[in-house]
């Protein structure tokens, strides 16, 4: 990474110029497709009272960190440029089991008490 102290080459700016660009559109493109993601999610839940299967959750959360490593770039934070130019970014925060509980759910109330 460079400091604020060094000069960066007018080249370097242009290359960087065009690599937002076309960010900015694949940023539109991934926020459309995180909306189908939520909409599903609600729709899926509304219907059938459980939440999206651990696969959706997993794509929801690889697409957000895609979303958070170009808005980095774009913003001088990271020097690399992401997917297409890196490989795609792992999960943020992974799904776990506690997170998929609903919530305004007491965790505690959604196992079975067998002692009733």
């Amino acid at each position: 990474m460079q400091s604020n102290g060094v000069e960066i080459e007018r080249k370097d700016t242009a290359i960087r110029l065009v690599y937002t660009l076309f960010f900015v559109v694949i940023v539109r493109v991934v926020e459309a497709v995180l909306g189908v993601v939520v909409v599903f999610s609600l729709v899926f839940t509304f219907i059938t009272k459980r939440p999206p299967r651990e696969s959706v959750k997993r794509f929801a959360n690889r697409t957000i960190s895609y979303l958070y490593h170009i808005l980095r770039y774009a913003t001088y934070n990271e020097t690399l440029p992401p997917f297409p130019f890196a490989e795609f970014p792992s999960e943020v925060e992974p799904v776990t089991p506690e997170s998929s509980a609903h919530p305004t759910q007491d965790p505690a109330s959604t196992t079975p008490d067998h002692n009733i």
